[in-house]
């Protein structure tokens, strides 16, 4: 069961994450920071939701990416997704 829904969601990830590979290095780096800058300076449900939206897309990344890490990459990605939700979390409250 596990192996086909990794197998849909790296399918279904194909499109997009040639998409964003085609763009130019500056535009989803740029989109994130603003998403980051927006979380953190502003207060409140767009903070939570600016932040929220950058957690997902961390957490995306490294569920497709996952197989191809070393163990070292696996740890820092995974605590950098854990701390961009919990400042996410901590917005809403």
């Amino acid at each position: 069961m596990t192996g086909r829904m990794r197998d849909a969601i790296e399918r279904r990830s194909i499109l997009t994450l040639t998409y964003l590979n085609a763009l130019p290095r500056t535009v989803p780096f740029g989109l994130v920071m603003v998403l980051l800058l927006v979380g953190v300076l502003a207060g409140g449900t767009l903070a939570g939701i600016a932040l929220g939206i950058v957690g997902v897309f961390l957490l995306w990344l490294l569920y497709v990416g996952w197989p191809q890490m070393s163990p070292a990459a696996r740890l820092v990605r995974l605590l950098a997704t854990l701390a961009v939700a919990g400042f996410a979390i901590s917005r809403f409250l």
